[in-house]
């Protein structure tokens, strides 16, 4: 039994000057690498009609590229969570602790 594809395996997570190419993926672990992209995503009925549509309707590369939209976000997201938390920590004030 192989692995399941994964999104960063699938795609490249960089900003994409080029069509992203790579070996020949079967229809299964695009869908594979699409739906790690979307871990933690809750969907909905219309939400599976679309990703079936998409798979059936992109090519491999476009299918790449929509990976790497999903996986960059993903990491921008963290980015901006992270920016937020360390501007809170600097906003509160510097409190001590005392031990008894």
């Amino acid at each position: 039994m192989t692995k399941p594809m994964r999104a960063h395996h699938y795609a490249p997570i960089a900003p994409l000057d080029t069509e992203p190419v790579g070996p020949y993926t079967d229809p299964q672990q695009r869908e594979e690498a699409l739906r790690d992209a979307l871990r933690g995503v809750d969907l909905g009925t219309y939400d599976e009609r679309m990703i079936a549509w998409t798979l059936r309707t992109l090519d491999n590369s476009s299918v790449r590229v929509v990976v790497s939209w999903l996986e960059r976000t993903r990491g921008a997201g963290m980015i901006n969570l992270l920016d937020a938390e360390a501007e809170l920590q600097k906003r509160r004030p510097n409190t001590r602790r005392f031990s008894a």
